[in-house]
């Protein structure tokens, strides 16, 4: 049996009030992370108490596999209708492929066609997508026919951004994904913007950017080599997923990586299924660090022990945007923070993941206020750090390489009373950390001295290498230090190999090899 967060059960009882004044369509609006899915087991659960039937409606098979599990673990029995699997019509639960359901039981071509499971209970996963034809004509028919119908979503808005009350007629938002981390349900992120790339000219559709058009600017040697360095200087003992513009981008990232020595691999639409799922499952093992794909693990993808997402793939979409740094946010043993490295200028897009949005179901108007986002986003003053891409406000020096920024004018009020990370007011631990990071000591600077000394030394370099690292890292020449050998640290190879592929890709800035 599962043990439910005091956060479920308060949703959950807040469901069964809205059924009880008389409410027959709910959505249920709650962060990636927050256990949607153990959500709609659990009501389903005591609906098959009651001898209520129920259907489970996904569009993907990770989903239904999650939820078949997830029922197994509250002690319900269950069919599942999707092709390759055995069909129990005879239980009252059913798990349904959208996708299965429309080809065996809505398809007019068919000569014999099935009628459709009755039910009581319709529970919609991933429901901002309830618009489309097809669970339109299927939701139209549960509601004539009397079924409660109970939406689960972290973003209620289409990719237009447009509002789902042609489904639902109340709404219940579960704690924000800022509560859920204050709670300690979720790991808080840090955020890193090394580059910003220039969309001039990309064309938009259907409220987003063209992947062909985006993966024309986003796929080139230099941006892709962007992405490799920055995440070699910022995370590279870190779990990543990575999120690329197309195909071929995502190839080339899982490519290149390979090629700087860590394991990575690359999954999109077309992989097999066999070879997608031993992908995931080397990545959930660690036998592999990087995982890239495009377009497939935005939804229904759970690996908790991710603790690095790098979104190289600009959207226009709140949604998406939330939906792909939020698969970093899981708690897991061990896992105290997550990064996200923002290739993409979605961050100043959309502004912080945990910002709080007014969700509304407004039917035929875009609830997606983008430009009130950014005005928002804006009046927080965040910085970035030209030194380390760290994306944080509220103090002067960067919490994560101490560099110090130069002050211009009135461009922004500075507190050295509250050093933290990111915007964690709350957090007493993030101040003891900032407070550790001022701008580094002689102490520290020699501390780096010496291990750049010793590693040139067993590589067989000249002492100006270790001038020019030292000047990488701290903006001046050494001055006054000793040549006193030091080991260096994990931390200090991981730098070292940062410059080696930075310097890499700008003396070899060629073209992609063209693929037959």
């Amino acid at each position: 049996m599962v043990e439910l967060w005091q956060e479920q059960a308060d949703v959950i009882e807040e469901v069964r009030q809205a059924i009880r004044n008389g409410y027959r369509s709910i959505l249920i609006v709650a962060p990636t992370g927050s256990g949607k899915t153990v959500i709609g087991a659990s009501i389903i659960h005591s609906a098959e108490q009651k001898q209520k039937q129920s259907i489970f409606l996904a569009h993907r098979r990770e989903l239904i596999y999650q939820t078949a599990d997830k029922l197994n673990r509250f002690g319900v029995e269950h069919g599942i209708i999707m092709a390759g699997e055995m069909t129990d019509h005879w239980k009252g639960v059913q798990i349904a492929s959208i996708d299965t359901l429309r080809a065996r039981y809505m398809n007019e071509k068919r000569k014999y066609q099935l009628p459709l499971p009755a039910v009581s209970v319709v529970m919609v996963d991933e429901a901002h997508r309830s618009l489309s034809n097809t669970y339109t004509k299927l939701l139209d028919h549960y509601k004539a026919e009397g079924a409660i119908s109970i939406g689960l979503t972290a973003t209620p808005i289409r990719g237009d951004g447009k509002g789902l009350a042609r489904h639902y007629d109340f709404m219940v938002l579960a704690p924000s994904m800022e509560e859920l981390i204050d709670n300690g349900r979720l790991v808080p992120p840090r955020y890193f913007v090394p580059t910003i790339p220039d969309l001039t000219g990309v064309k938009i559709a259907r409220g987003d950017y063209v992947e062909g058009d985006l993966e024309k600017v986003m796929d080139h040697r230099e941006a892709v080599g962007d992405i490799i360095t920055n995440w070699v200087r910022i995370a590279p003992e870190r779990k990543t997923i990575v999120f690329a513009s197309g195909v071929r981008h995502s190839i080339h990232i899982a490519e290149e990586f390979t090629k700087a020595g860590y394991r990575a691999a690359h999954i999109d639409g077309t992989t097999p299924l066999r070879e997608r799922d031993e992908a995931l499952a080397a990545l959930a093992r660690g036998d592999i660090q990087v995982i890239s794909n495009c377009m497939v693990l935005t939804e229904g993808f759970d690996c908790p022990s991710l603790d690095c997402c790098i979104l190289a793939r600009p959207t226009r979409n709140l949604g998406l945007y939330i939906q792909m740094g939020g698969r970093v946010l899981r708690t897991f043993p061990g896992k105290e923070d997550s990064i996200i490295i923002d290739h993409s200028g979605n961050l100043y897009e959309h502004g912080y993941l945990e910002d709080d949005h007014n969700w509304q179901l407004t039917d035929g108007l875009a609830c997606d206020d983008r430009l009130d986002r950014q005005e928002d986003f804006d009046e927080k003053h965040p910085i970035t750090c030209k030194e380390c891409g760290h994306v944080y406000e509220g103090q002067l020096c960067c919490p994560h390489c101490g560099h110090v920024p130069e002050r211009r004018g009135e461009y922004v009020e500075m507190r050295h009373a509250d050093l933290i990370e990111v915007r964690r007011e709350k957090r007493a631990k993030a101040k003891e950390q900032a407070n550790k990071l001022l701008p580094p000591t002689h102490e520290e600077k020699q501390r780096w001295y010496s291990m750049f000394c010793a590693y040139a030394a067993s590589k067989g370099h000249r002492m100006g290498s270790v001038s020019y690292k030292y000047k990488s890292k701290f903006g001046v020449w050494p001055k006054n230090m000793s040549r006193v050998p030091v080991t260096p640290t994990k931390e200090c190879l991981a730098y070292i190999t940062h410059l080696n592929i930075k310097h890499a890709y700008r003396t070899k800035n060629r073209p992609w090899p063209k693929r037959s």
